[in-house]
C-alpha cells in the first residue's frame, strides 16, 4: 500500500497539471472567496519544485477502470489544499439544527446572505428531494451531524454524504436541455468536499455490535442459551457504520471537464473521510468494522469533560468527601481511570455495584464495592455522612432503574438519611425514545427529593428536551465540545 506522502505528492501532481482548469471552475463562485484562489494557485506554483522531485508514481488507470482510483485507495488522509483558507460549514439533519447553529458559532462558519446549506424536501410520492448549494461546500471542511435516532432521515443522510465525496455540477449551457445531456457530452465540472467529519452524536445501534446464536423453541420464544442455536443476528452497529464510511461514487463516463478544487481527477482523488463517535458504547467491535475502508475512526467520551465541570462547581465537596459509584463493573471499566486523572480520588472513593442474575431477571446486588491498587476487589462497608457527595455515571439509560436503584442503596449505605447529596449523570438519554418514560424518569427522580440531581447532554434532543424546565434536571449543551473536537 502507498504511503501517504506518494498519495499526496500525486495529488498535489494532479493538482498542478489540472490548476487553470480548477481555478478557472473555482472563480464561478463568485468575487468572496477570490482570495482564497489567488492562495490556492500561489500554494500550487510553490508546490510544484517539490513535486517534480517525487518517485514511486504508478502508471494512470482509465475511468473505465475505475475512474483511475486504486483500490487501495479509497480516500486521500489529507484534506484538499482549499480547506488551508476556508472555515468549516457544518450540517445537520433537522432534529440537530439547534445543535448545529450553535457550533456554526463556535467554529466561525460565515453567515450565508440567504437560505440554508441543505434542503431536505419531499416529492408527492414522499420520496426524498435533497438538494445542497455546491458553491457552500466545494473545497470546504464539512462538520455532518448525523442523527441516527430519527431512522427515516437514515437514507436521505447517507444520499447527502455520497454527495459531498464527489457530485457533478452541469455546465450552464446545458440548461436548454433541461440538463439532460451534460454527461454524455462531458460538459460538467466535478467538486467535492476537502474533508468531511460526520459526528454522531448518539449511535442508535451501538448495542447490537456483535452477533449471538439464538434458538427458536416450540413454544415460539427466542433463546440465545442453546450453544446449537441455528439462528444468528445481525450486528447492526457494525454495519451501519460501513454504511456511513462507504467512499463516494466516481464521475459519469466520458468524465468531467476539470475539477473544481484543483485536486486531481486522475487518479480520482476523494475527500478524507472521519466518523467522531461521542461516548459511544462499544468502541472496538465499529471500529475495526470499517478498518478496510480508509475512514478515520474517532471514539470521544464525554464523561471527562463532565469530570472537569462538576468538580468546577462551587458545591464541590473535595477529594476527601467525594465518591464516584458505577452502576456496574462494566462501567467502572470504562471510566475509572478518567476518575482518578481529573479528580485525583482514592481506589476507595471509586465504587461499582455488582449485577445479579436470577434466570432472565437482572438486578443489583446491595452492596458497593471497589478494587486497590493490585485489582483486588473489596467491598465498602463504612457508611456515608451527610458531608458526602455521590455521583452515579452510566453512559446511557433506558428506564434509569439501575441509577434509581444505585440512589437507593446509596441512602441505605448512609442509614437512611434525606440529606446525602446524590448527583447521576448519563452522556445519552435514551428512555426507549418514548416521552412516556422520560416522565416516569422525572417522576421517579422528584420521588427521591431535591438533594437527588440529574444530568444528561442533548445528545438525542427528543428526550432531552422534555427535562429543559426540570428544576432537579439539568441538560449540558455539547456544541462546546464537539467544536474543540473538530477545529
Amino acid at each position: 500500500m502507498p504511503s501517504d506522502t506518494s498519495f499526496v505528492t500525486g495529488a498535489l501532481a494532479g493538482a498542478a497539471v489540472g490548476a487553470v482548469a480548477g481555478i478557472a471552475a473555482l472563480s464561478l463562485l463568485g468575487k468572496s472567496r477570490q482570495k482564497e484562489f489567488e492562495a490556492i494557485k500561489q500554494d500550487i506554483v510553490r508546490l510544484q519544485a517539490s513535486i517534480s522531485s517525487s518517485s514511486g508514481s504508478r502508471p494512470e488507470q482509465s475511468q473505465g477502470q475505475g475512474g483511475g482510483l486504486y483500490a487501495e485507495d479509497q480516500r486521500a488522509k489529507i484534506a484538499g489544499i482549499t480547506s488551508n483558507w476556508t472555515k468549516p460549514v457544518v450540517i445537520a439533519s433537522p432534529a440537530l439544527e439547534p445543535l448545529a447553529k450553535q457550533i456554526r458559532k463556535r467554529v466561525g462558519e460565515e453567515e450565508h446572505g440567504y437560505g440554508e446549506t441543505v434542503s431536505l424536501d419531499y416529492f408527492k410520492s414522499n420520496d426524498p428531494n435533497i438538494k445542497f448549494n455546491w458553491t457552500r461546500v466545494v473545497g470546504r471542511k464539512i462538520v455532518f451531524l448525523f442523527d441516527t435516532v430519527d431512522q427515516s432521515r437514515f437514507f436521505e443522510q447517507l444520499s447527502l454524504l455520497q454527495a459531498l465525496q464527489g457530485f457533478s455540477v452541469p455546465h450552464g449551457e446545458d440548461k436548454n436541455t433541461k440538463w439532460k445531456t451534460y454527461v454524455e457530452v462531458g460538459k460538467y465540472s466535478w467538486g467535492r468536499a476537502s474533508k468531511i467529519t460526520v459526528v454522531i452524536p448518539w449511535y442508535r445501534p451501538c448495542q447490537m455490535e456483535r452477533t449471538s446464536r439464538w434458538h427458536l423453541g416450540e413454544d415460539g420464544k427466542w433463546i440465545n442459551s442453546n450453544p446449537e442455536g441455528q439462528w444468528l443476528d445481525v450486528p447492526c452497529a457494525q454495519y451501519m457504520a460501513r454504511l456511513i464510511a462507504t467512499p463516494g461514487s466516481v464521475p459519469p463516463l466520458p468524465g468531467p471537464k476539470e475539477s473544481m478544487d484543483g485536486m486531481p481527477l486522475h487518479p480520482l482523488w476523494r475527500p478524507p473521510l472521519e466518523l467522531l463517535f461521542v461516548e459511544l458504547h462499544e468502541e472496538k467491535p465499529v471500529e475495526r468494522s470499517v478498518s478496510d475502508l480508509g475512514a478515520t475512526i474517532r471514539m470521544e467520551r464525554f464523561v471527562p469533560y463532565f469530570l472537569e465541570k462538576f468538580k468546577g462547581k462551587s458545591g464541590y465537596p473535595g477529594k476527601n468527601h467525594m465518591y464516584i459509584l458505577f452502576p456496574d463493573h462494566g462501567a467502572y471499566d470504562r471510566y475509572a481511570v478518567s476518575v482518578v486523572d481529573r479528580l485525583k480520588l482514592e481506589a476507595d472513593h471509586i465504587l461499582y455495584i455488582k449485577k445479579t442474575r436470577v434466570g432472565e431477571s437482572i438486578g443489583q446486588e446491595q452492596k458497593l464495592f471497589y478494587e486497590d491498587h493490585e485489582k483486588n476487589e473489596l467491598e465498602r462497608t463504612a457508611s456515608f455522612t451527610d458531608k458526602d457527595s455521590i455521583l452515579i455515571i452510566d453512559d446511557f439509560t433506558n428506564s434509569g432503574s439501575t441509577l434509581f436503584g444505585a440512589v437507593e442503596l446509596v441512602k441505605k449505605c448512609a442509614g437512611g438519611s434525606e440529606k446525602i447529596n446524590v448527583s447521576i449523570f448519563v452522556s445519552h438519554l435514551v428512555a426507549t425514545y418514548d416521552p412516556k418514560v422520560v416522565a416516569g424518569l422525572k417522576d421517579k427522580l422528584h420521588k427521591l427529593g431535591k438533594q437527588c440531581r440529574f444530568f444528561t447532554t442533548n445528545s438525542i434532543p427528543l428526550t432531552t428536551d422534555l427535562l429543559k424546565d426540570d428544576e432537579q434536571a439539568t441538560v449540558i449543551d455539547i456544541s462546546e465540545f464537539i467544536s474543540d473536537m473538530v477545529q
